[in-house]
């Protein structure tokens, strides 16, 4: 018993693992006197939804490098049933950095709100540094084949050792 317990413990202690999480979605609502939430602070690839909840359109711009091209221009409607009074953003890890940005809202072509959005880097770092662990990119079909068949094996082995761990189990008990 003790030998399988400290065999899958080493295992599991050897096993490369990494953090990860889903993109998120972050709502903003745009109401009558204010933005709620004003600031907030994201990671590359998640979604911005601004959601207007009065009866006119509102405009959120932001222009990064101030060349007259915005990386965000989107238009809500007035408030409504369907999705004409959301505005979506999805920040692509390719297209945004992370820093410190200042989005604008406009209501009715005139300045309304600023929100202050920091975006961080999407960063997935290795718990467990794994030495020599690789996605087999650099095998051939018959070596991926073959480490297929080991771990097969190895498996096959594993559940053998624990019907005779059983067996000899229940032998002790009678």
């Amino acid at each position: 018993m003790r030998r399988i317990l400290v065999s899958l413990v080493i295992m599991a202690m050897l096993a490369p693992t990494v953090s990860a999480h889903g993109a998120n979605t972050f709502a903003f609502v745009m109401r009558g006197e204010s933005l709620q939430p004003e600031s907030a602070q994201v990671l590359q690839n998640d979604t911005l939804i601004f959601y207007n909840v009065v009866d006119y359109e509102r405009r959120i711009m932001l222009d990064v490098e101030s060349d007259g091209v915005y990386e965000i221009n989107c238009t809500t409607g007035a408030s409504s049933p369907g999705i004409e009074d959301e505005c979506r953003v999805w920040l692509n890890p390719i297209n945004w950095t992370s820093g410190d940005y200042e989005i604008e809202i406009f209501s009715n072509g005139s300045f309304w709100k600023t929100l202050s959005l920091s975006i961080l880097l999407d960063n997935h770092t290795e718990n467990v540094a794994p030495t020599g662990y690789s996605f087999n990119n650099d095998q051939s079909e018959s070596e991926v084949d073959e480490d297929s068949g080991l771990l097969a094996l190895a498996l096959l082995a594993l559940a053998l050792t624990v019907a005779i761990f059983v067996r000899n189990k229940g032998d002790y008990d009678e």
